[in-house]
């Protein structure tokens, strides 16, 4: 029991949660764990690593295509025989000789971009199946490249 048992209206006794002792409840604060602490002796203050929040972080590459055709193994190229709209999966080609299932293709817009994708299906006649959709219009005569893998960088490439 502490020294000043007198009674005090409004200041009742508590028990410290850390160190047992009792104390008048002026002398008790809550702290960050909301545990009743003495606030002169057993009051400690939340850590500031307790409160770092991770930074997330967009590693993703918006809108990347490759600029050449540099990246085929094997390129072969045709031209379109009529305009593709913006979102269409299919393009109707000049000749679909040499196009297959699989293979990687680029058809080329009328802003310049190279749409990169690959041939979703065998080609009906001179109709070609893509897995992507066009981003953006292809008017007819623009290049369509094509080819069965994509090149890779070997040590006598450095």
């Amino acid at each position: 029991m502490p020294k000043n048992t007198k009674y005090i209206p409004g200041d009742p006794w508590f028990i410290c949660d850390i160190c047992g002792f009792q104390r008048r409840r002026s002398e008790i604060r809550e702290n960050w764990k909301k545990q009743k602490v003495c606030a002169d002796t057993c009051l400690e203050p939340r850590h500031q690593q307790l409160s770092i929040r991770p930074v997330k972080e967009h590693t993703a590459v918006l809108g990347a295509r490759p600029d050449s055709t540099d990246y085929l193994s094997d390129p072969s190229s045709t031209t379109l025989a009529a305009a593709a709209a913006n979102g269409d999966l299919t393009i109707t080609v000049a000749s679909a000789t040499g196009i297959t299932d699989g293979d990687y293709i680029a058809v080329v817009t009328d802003d310049g971009a190279r749409v990169w994708t690959t041939v979703n299906g065998s080609p009906a006649g001179a109709v070609v199946t893509i897995t992507i959709g066009l981003i953006g219009a292809a008017s007819s005569g623009n290049t369509v490249y094509f080819a069965s893998s994509l090149g890779r960088v070997t040590a006598s490439d450095l």
